[in-house]
């Protein structure tokens, strides 16, 4: 992030969104919204003074609410850029911020700035967020505080984070004996997201390793359906976790109670001795699932672009042309496609970043002119062909005829067998051509045993 920052030819628009984007490929208009920092980034030099000066304390969502944050604050200690930003949410006012900042760079009176610029090719890398389990409440998250999320044990384990590294009880402050962690949970249900998350597994049995280096003697349970580890050399690490003491039972968990102790009874079945039985923890992981994140969602509707049953973002196709996607130019990374690890997702940026720069390369963008035509004097302005478009390559204009974009058409020939005025057709596959095609093999002179022979096979 330090050297992308540094790059003489990146340039960083963070604390920013996508509001508007128009154009063709290799003229794309991006209009950009730079929300206010309350903080002049010219000036501010990230000391981060004004942060332990400010009388708030709430929740940090970077720590998932473990630690706190104040009204002004640095989002995570390896932000870049490092500057601080100001909450006016949650702002009293007091401007002791102001005060104390010995660079003067609070600045109240920021407003919204809006900056277009051009571009020729766009990579979405929107990312992923958690699935949400603090809306169903499963497992009791959210009403028992002994019952966390991977991502709220991963900011616990951090040498940086909101404990230094210790695992300690939500509810007590003490160190836990006995851990349970529930996989799956948000995934491969029809409750939930009926696809696998992919990490989770993984995610389980590193942080599992890490809590048996930190704490030897701590007893960890791992209650799965499947252990999904195929990439290289996970297989390995499984069965190293195995090795290290980690208990593993096949079951899925059903419900967490309370003891009077102050423990959680946790009630499972377990499928391999197919029996019904429980056992108390002092702390519950739940490894929850991945969802498209917030961005993704926002850019589908301000870009226009597809999105699959999950609500991830839709490629031309997986196998083939994994990271285009249904307009020329703008291409997919990472999660916004799917669930995806850290070397999946590298993969696919890199293979992103080729496809952007291969485009780019060009003076000119060579167009196959297999696509459809409008017969202007037939169309009735129906708007079907418009609807049934998968490349929104055909639209209704204002005199109600039909347009089509030739660089956004695939020929694929669903406006064509939607139109009930046959007044679309597809370049070099005119329904013309072929009826004179077919005209043409009838009056064809076949001589007699030609013809025999052709009738005996």
């Amino acid at each position: 992030m330090v050297n992308a920052s540094k790059h003489p030819n990146i340039t960083l628009l963070t604390y920013s969104d996508v509001v508007e984007f128009s154009g063709i490929t290799g003229d794309y208009k991006v209009k950009i919204r730079k929300k206010p920092r309350y903080v002049d980034p010219d000036v501010c030099t990230g000391c981060g003074l004004c942060t332990t000066k400010c009388p708030i304390n709430m929740p940090n969502e970077f720590d998932r609410g473990i630690g706190e944050r104040g009204a002004i604050y640095i989002p995570f200690p390896q932000a870049v850029p490092k500057l601080a930003v100001i909450d006016m949410d949650v702002c009293i006012g007091c401007k002791s911020c102001e005060r104390t900042c010995p660079a003067e760079a609070i600045d109240f009176e920021q407003e919204p700035q809006y900056e277009e610029i051009k571009v020729g090719s766009v990579i979405i890398a929107t990312g992923w967020d958690e699935y949400p389990i603090w809306e169903s409440n499963e497992y009791k998250y959210g009403i028992y505080p002994d019952v966390i999320t991977q991502i709220e044990l991963e900011r616990m384990l951090s040498p940086i984070g909101p404990t230094d590294g210790h695992v300690y009880r939500v509810s007590d402050g003490k160190q836990p004996k006995k851990v349970a962690m529930i996989q799956c949970v948000g995934s491969r249900t029809l409750r939930g997201n009926e696809y696998c998350s992919g990490v989770c597994c993984n995610v389980a049995l590193k942080n599992a390793n890490l809590l048996k280096q930190e704490y030897p003697n701590m007893e960890l349970v791992i209650f799965y359906i499947d252990i999904r580890s195929p990439d290289k050399g996970n297989e390995e690490y499984y069965r190293k976790i195995r090795e290290s003491g980690v208990t593993f039972i096949k079951g899925k968990p059903g419900d967490i109670k309370r003891t009077e102790n102050g423990s959680l009874r946790l009630f499972y079945d377990n499928a391999l001795l197919d029996q019904v039985t429980h056992m108390d923890f002092d702390l519950v992981v739940l490894s929850t699932g991945i969802i498209p994140s917030k961005g993704t969602h926002e850019i589908i509707n301000t870009m226009g672009l597809s999105s699959g049953p999950s609500g991830f973002l839709s490629e031309i196709h997986g196998c083939l042309k994994p990271q285009e996607t249904k307009n020329m130019g703008i291409y997919i990374c990472g999660c916004a496609a799917g669930p995806k690890n850290i070397p999946y997702s590298v993969s696919t940026a890199l293979a992103a970043a080729s496809k952007a720069s291969t485009l780019l390369s060009n003076d000119t963008i060579s167009q196959e002119l297999i696509i459809a035509e409008v017969n202007e004097e037939l169309c009735m302005g129906c708007h079907r062909c418009e609807k049934v478009c998968y490349y929104d390559a055909i639209k209704v204009a204002d005199d109600d005829i039909a347009v089509v974009d030739d660089l956004k058409c695939k020929g694929c020939g669903a406006c064509v067998t939607s139109c009930p005025a046959r007044a679309i057709d597809i370049k070099y596959y005119r329904e013309a051509q072929f009826e004179e095609e077919i005209k043409g093999i009838g009056m064809t002179e076949i001589p007699i045993e030609d013809a025999e022979a052709m009738v005996e096979k």
